[in-house]
């Protein structure tokens, strides 16, 4: 992971802060909550996922390959446990993680992609892009082109990945 360094003048109070992204966003969040008590408040608003956490949360779902982010669990078992919803977003979180780690150039998936990645029908995909981005969990970012969106991510990580049953 790269690391980044911020430097933060306020008043006279001067920091430096230098780390990986998430380190230094965790440790500036820190300080505004301490100094900024309001910004507490701001804080529990803002949704956002943190990449450290979601990659112990994916551990034996999605593995990283040469090839890039890979599912773990077979396509049959998917199927019985989640919707096409959830597995869209599962896609998704996938190509999101392999954009994030460096390993794939782009973090969304067409829905070619997506036809063959699923084998559900173009009818029903499209429906349930339509629905995932009403939700604000997926985002059109070109023709046919979809990305997770954080919301998406949040849900992802509090309502799909515990429906995975890695035994059994």
């Amino acid at each position: 992971m790269e690391s980044i360094r911020v430097y933060l003048e306020c008043g006279e109070l001067k920091l430096n802060f230098e780390g990986s992204v998430e380190d230094v966003i965790r440790a500036l969040m820190e300080f505004l909550s301490k100094h900024y008590p309001s910004y507490d408040l701001i804080k529990k608003l803002v949704i956002s996922v943190d990449l450290e956490e979601l990659l112990k949360k994916i551990e034996g779902i999605i593995g990283i390959s040469t090839e890039g982010a890979v599912l773990l669990i077979p396509k049959e078992k998917l199927v019985k446990q989640l919707s096409l919803r959830e597995r869209i977003l599962l896609h998704l979180l996938r190509a999101y993680i392999g954009y994030q780690l460096k390993i794939s150039d782009k973090q969304s998936l067409s829905v070619d992609e997506l036809l063959r990645i699923t084998g559900s029908g173009t009818g029903a995909l499209a429906g349930r892009l339509s629905e995932l981005s009403d939700d604000g969990f997926i985002e059109r970012i070109g023709r046919g082109e979809y990305k997770v969106t954080t919301l998406g991510l949040k849900h992802l990580v509090e309502e799909v990945l515990p429906k995975i049953k890695l035994e059994g």
